[in-house]
């Protein structure tokens, strides 16, 4: 499941500009979708300045491991073009995934003038923490608080 994961992040958010976001069928979220054999990775979203959300990996058509997350960017008055531009540099995180690092990629990334931090506690098992993203002068201009785990029957 891991490497799923990780397969699954670094597909999706390579090229943050180019990743597919869809409605769910009842059109009341967007969904961004990678399959492969028996595993299929399904991130649920509501929002966009601020952000709730799901990312639910699934085997053999059952959840097996969930992440829950809300947050978004801290300035809700940003341009559409501003937050586009933190939300890909976010992406970009997730992107260097790695089997150590899974969850949300390396728990730091500086590009330019942003620089992405990650607290993360537990395991791939259960889990909490928080990302953020702050500009070189200090200021926060991104925050996103997470939890999840493994699903048991």
């Amino acid at each position: 499941m891991i490497a799923f994961l990780v397969e699954a992040n670094k597909f999706l958010y390579r090229f943050p500009d180019n990743v597919i976001v869809k409605d769910t069928p009842s059109g009341d979220m967007k969904i961004i979708e990678h399959c492969r054999d028996n595993f299929i990775y399904r991130n649920y979203f509501v929002g966009y300045r601020s952000l709730t959300g799901k990312v639910l990996i699934l085997q053999n058509a059952k959840p097996i491991w969930v992440l829950t997350y809300e947050g978004g960017v801290t300035n809700h008055e940003d341009s559409d073009d501003c937050v586009r531009r933190i939300y890909a540099f976010v992406r970009r995180n997730l992107a260097r995934a790695t089997l150590d690092q899974p969850i949300r990629g390396p728990s730091e990334y500086h590009d330019g003038k942003m620089c992405y931090n990650n607290s993360f506690f537990g395991s791939i098992n259960k889990f909490n923490g928080n990302e953020t993203v702050s500009l070189s002068d200090q200021r926060l201009i991104y925050s996103l608080s997470y939890s999840g785990g493994d699903v048991i029957f």
